[in-house]
């Protein structure tokens, strides 16, 4: 139990260390330690490996906790239940989208690409059906606008992107009672954007015009359902901030360093376990007295 407490912190701190200087470097570890994270109950079910030291036995019994474990099992789960449920629903939405949505075409990559009323900005959707959906009105958008909002979106399926969220999500869901995974997975949030805005600029768009269209989709408001927009509010300032900064080495040393951390953590963190406390064995000289002494010595003549 204490290595769903632990490695929630080591994840955090190396996360944050390999964006001490730049909060937009690569997902990749961001992702890792999410998955990680996902899944590290499982190997609380596993034999544990005796490393740690024996507990010392205290001489009065220990109190009793104040949250009996069933309640904390209760809990948790019905935080997971509450973030399991949003989760299906937003796959649900998404299945709407896709009735409501009227085709448009299939790129070279075999994402769809469909529009659909009432969405107020393009959003990259979908883990096994790709798909970019384009608000009404898409057709008369210039074609440098189009094109520029297509690089951004494919981007976010090149990379993976929907199922890299999706992952998050089910550690939020595992860790709801964390912030520190809340925060992990907002800043993934914000690194695969910033990720996908650099495809772009790589291009050659213009990073002063990129920002302006930003501006733009954003003033348009939040987006409806789960996916990748190409503009949140919440995320602008941020992004354009980035997109106006130079790029900063990308450290590769240091981040392997952190990486290998974090996978270590993940796997041996839950698997250690206390060494078994030492028994004493009984000296067979003071047996064999006990043994033969009288347990009446006052009736002895």
């Amino acid at each position: 139990m204490n290595a769903l407490i632990v490695f929630p912190l080591l994840a955090a701190a190396a996360v944050w260390l390999a964006g001490r200087r730049d909060a937009s470097r690569d997902p990749r570890l961001t992702t890792l330690a999410l998955a990680l994270l996902a899944i590290a109950p499982l190997f609380l079910f596993l034999p544990k490996i005796p490393l740690l030291p024996a507990p010392v036995l205290a001489e009065a019994p220990a109190a009793a906790p104040i949250f009996p474990f069933w309640v904390l099992t209760a809990l948790w789960l019905a935080g997971f239940l509450f973030c399991a449920t949003r989760l299906m629903l937003s796959a649900i939405g998404l299945t709407r989208w896709h009735r409501r949505s009227t085709f448009i075409e299939t790129t070279s990559d075999g994402v769809e690409i469909r529009e659909l009323d009432g969405l107020r900005g393009p959003v990259a959707a979908g883990v096994f059906r790709k798909t970019i959906f384009v608000p009404t009105g898409w057709a008369t958008w210039d074609d440098s606008t189009r094109e520029t909002v297509l690089l951004h979106e494919l981007a976010h399926h090149r990379r993976h992107d929907p199922l890299v969220r999706w992952i998050a999500a089910m550690a939020v869901a595992v860790h709801w009672f964390n912030p520190l995974v809340h925060w992990m997975n907002r800043r993934l949030a914000l690194q695969c954007e910033h990720a996908c805005d650099r495809r772009v600029i790589d291009t050659g768009v213009r990073a002063d015009r990129y920002a302006e269209m930003l501006c733009r989709f954003a003033a348009r408001g939040r987006m409806d359902a789960a996916g990748l927009a190409i503009a949140e509010m919440s995320s602008l300032e941020a992004r354009v901030r980035h997109l106006m900064t130079p790029r900063a080495s990308r450290g590769f040393f240091t981040l392997a360093a952190l990486a290998s951390l974090v996978i270590w953590g993940g796997f041996l963190l839950p698997l250690l376990g206390r060494k078994a406390t030492p028994v004493n064995a009984p000296d067979q000289a003071e047996v064999e007295m006990r043994l033969s002494a009288n347990p009446f010595p006052a009736d002895s003549p």
